[in-house]
């Protein structure tokens, strides 16, 4: 095993852990501000607390990936499999053998930590598209209340304006 390897795997659970804290305490801060925010309709209320509850459960994926990472560095099962990698390789063309009960166990329990560990990247990714399409349309649906306030309002005006002009027809007779 390559000696950089556990310390790049070190930096990358911290990294992952850090960024998890600072972006679930942001979340956690805006649930707190959100009934202090009185002026917000509810559909926006909705889509302010759903976002936050969506960022914290992408976070605690995210401290599931570290803990996964760290605990297979810790408990020695990457060494293992390493080993047991290496030991498949060094055998001579030809059939390889079967592994042995250890052996297999090992490899069902990395395999089953690896599909666990993909799992929860999946949730993230997943979790950041369900958040970007639920911005679109946060975003549409504002821009389409901006657009009917509009046209209210330039109805409105047209409606003034065709009165002022019709006053200054009759003050022109």
């Amino acid at each position: 095993m390559n000696p950089l390897t556990p310390a790049i795997a070190w930096l990358l659970v911290l990294g992952l852990l850090g960024v998890a804290g600072y972006f679930s305490w942001q979340q956690v801060q805006s649930l707190r501000a959100l009934p202090g925010l009185v002026s917000l309709q509810p559909e926006d209320r909705r889509y302010l607390r759903n976002l936050a509850v969506r960022r914290i459960t992408g976070c605690l994926c995210l401290v599931g990936i570290a803990v996964l990472i760290g605990a297979a560095f810790v408990s020695g099962l990457e060494a293992r499999v390493q080993e047991i990698s290496d030991q498949r390789g060094a055998l001579t063309e030809g059939p390889k053998p079967a592994l042995n009960e250890e052996q297999g166990a090992t490899v069902r329990l990395y395999a089953a930590y690896a599909v666990t560990l993909l799992l929860l990247l999946l949730g993230v990714v997943l979790l950041a598209a369900v958040d970007v399409w639920e911005i679109r349309r946060y975003g549409l649906r504002h821009y389409r209340r901006i657009q009917g306030d509009r046209r209210a309002m330039m109805e409105r005006q047209l409606r003034q304006l065709r009165i002022e002009r019709g006053r200054q027809r009759e003050d022109d007779i």
